[in-house]
């Protein structure tokens, strides 16, 4: 069992073994799926679609902070 500490910004470090045996490196990106009290997190494959990978940049403008607040409620 590995032990972390939540930052006050939210932030977590994934301790070096769990991190080795996930094959989890610097730069990739991460899904947080929650299961009933879980959080389950697994690396998020790169896409081999060219149009979504065209588009990604623009739909990243829309995942702030402040337009999660914002359409909470929706």
């Amino acid at each position: 069992m590995e032990i972390s500490k939540i930052t006050s910004k939210g932030q977590v470090t994934i301790p070096h073994a769990l991190r080795k045996a996930a094959h989890f490196k610097t730069g990739d990106k991460l899904v947080f799926e929650l299961d009933g009290d879980r959080v389950i997190v697994t690396k998020l494959k790169p896409t081999k679609d060219a149009y979504l990978d065209s588009i990604s940049l623009n739909l990243e403008e829309w995942l702030s902070d402040e337009d999660e607040e914002a359409w909470r409620d929706l």
